[in-house]
């Protein structure tokens, strides 16, 4: 929240906010959730202008050596003053069978979750996988040598006004607007629930969590949003 106060402009807000953290609550208790597939990639902000962008990463430091994927967001925002949050990813450049099994990593199924009677088991088991699918973020951004893409989820500035306080779902048609997707920077997709139709074409490209996000949710940067939740995708 210090950062938030100190960002008069939009350098000082892409200097000191961070990426909105996820909170606490379940997913099934987000009110008129926004759900969409996490990526698998380190969550950034990025500095937009009319002929240079910038990357940080969710500790504040600059990301480089990601020279086309800058010059892609400079394209994708045709002149206009933007400060993203998205994610650095390779998925969107895979095939699908690349995608399907990039990792390697089971998840489990609902009913290895029920038959888990210790809570400490279960914890630990999901805290195995994440730390798994940490490790492969940080190696896949860190190695030079393999192409990755931005994904853009949020827009939290547009030119000369911060836009932290407008709802989540005008933010999304903001960004649509604002952001003309290439081969380097994409959208995020996001539905409404019932999401039940989505779930196998979410698995059959390799995501296994989702994110949950309250459609009139506002952005608090580097802080816990309890209208943000995470979930498994269960295998069926």
């Amino acid at each position: 929240m210090i950062g938030r106060m100190l960002a008069t402009d939009v350098i000082a807000a892409a200097q000191t906010w961070r990426p909105a953290q996820f909170g606490n609550r379940r997913a099934a208790t987000i009110h008129e959730a926004l759900v969409e597939p996490l990526w698998t990639g380190p969550r950034v902000l990025a500095l937009v202008g009319r002929e240079t962008a910038s990357m940080t990463n969710e500790a504040g430091d600059r990301i480089d050596g990601r020279e086309e994927i800058e010059a892609a967001l400079v394209e994708a925002g045709g002149g206009a003053t933007l400060l993203l949050e998205g994610v650095l990813t390779r998925e969107p450049l895979q095939d699908i069978e690349e995608v399907a099994g990039r990792e390697g990593i089971s998840v489990p199924t609902p009913g290895d979750l029920a038959s888990q009677m210790l809570v400490g088991d279960r914890l630990s088991k999901r805290g195995d996988i994440n730390e798994r699918l940490e490790e492969l973020r940080r190696r896949d951004v860190d190695d030079q040598r393999m192409e990755m893409a931005f994904v853009a989820v949020d827009l939290l500035w547009i030119d000369d006004q911060s836009i932290l306080d407008v709802p989540l779902l005008e933010r999304k048609r903001l960004l649509e607007s604002a952001l003309r997707e290439s081969r380097l920077v994409r959208l995020s997709a996001y539905v409404r629930q019932p999401i039940d139709t989505w779930l196998n074409s979410w698995r059959m490209f390799g995501f296994r969590r989702l994110s949950f996000r309250g459609a009139n949710s506002r952005y608090v940067p580097g802080a816990k949003n309890q209208e943000w939740a995470q979930a498994e995708i269960p295998r069926r």
